[in-house]
């Protein structure tokens, strides 16, 4: 790589990942599927599984889509590879018939939480989504520390509004993070003095708005 880190280097390193973990925890039986760093069109998706056979070549071979979202992809190496694996448990449940979600794949039953277990993954449940949260277990580590580069993963594309504007994001009270809306991003703050009464103005009104209560100016705050 001559030192410099490109996407190209981060999806061939995705790939030397998923041969090695397709051999270590599923025999090599795990179709081929075609590996990409794309957007996030979920609103918090770390990667998805394509159910249906989406890329195909010129000999009209067809392959499902692993994708690791760009948004999230300079996260420590365990985490990336995490949620590889984790579409690659989804892939075995499709592969043999397993139904392993609900709720329009967004619920993960515990015929995922089965296969994740018995592939590396430690699985938290979330009370909405199911047993959807996995984390690397020391085995995997291991693997990854002796076997991953993982100065492979140190891009990651800002969240984005869809005419390529980057988003104001903020962490909420839950430590989650959270996008703030356009609306509000264009809303002036004015507050006022004396007994701290907020008010928003799509315009500047500096000087023209009073408190009832305190007759002073609302400052822009």
């Amino acid at each position: 790589m001559n030192g410099q880190i490109t996407l190209l280097s981060a999806i061939d390193e995705l790939q030397r990942t998923f041969k090695l973990l397709n051999g270590h925890y599923f025999n090599g039986e795990l179709e081929k599927p075609v590996i990409t760093i794309l957007t996030d069109v979920t609103s918090g998706a770390y990667g998805w599984l394509t159910l249906g056979k989406v890329w195909s070549s010129k000999d009209q071979k067809w392959f499902r889509e692993i994708n690791i979202c760009a948004e999230y992809l300079n996260r420590p190496a365990d985490d990336v590879v995490s949620t590889l694996l984790h579409e690659m448990c989804h892939l075995y449940n499709v592969q043999n018939g397993i139904q392993d979600t609900s709720r329009a794949g967004t619920y993960h039953n515990a015929k995922f939480k089965d296969i994740a277990e018995r592939s590396g993954l430690i699985i938290e449940k979330n009370e909405k989504y199911g047993y959807c949260k996995t984390m690397a277990s020391d085995e995997l580590k291991d693997l990854i520390k002796n076997n991953v580069r993982v100065g492979c993963f140190k891009l990651e594309r800002l969240k984005t509004y869809r005419d390529g504007t980057p988003k104001t994001t903020t962490k909420g009270s839950d430590g989650k993070e959270k996008t703030t809306s356009r609306s509000k991003q264009a809303m002036k703050k004015y507050v006022c003095p004396v007994c701290g009464l907020i008010i928003r103005a799509s315009k500047d009104v500096s000087g023209k708005i009073k408190c009832v209560d305190c007759d002073e100016v609302f400052v822009e705050n």
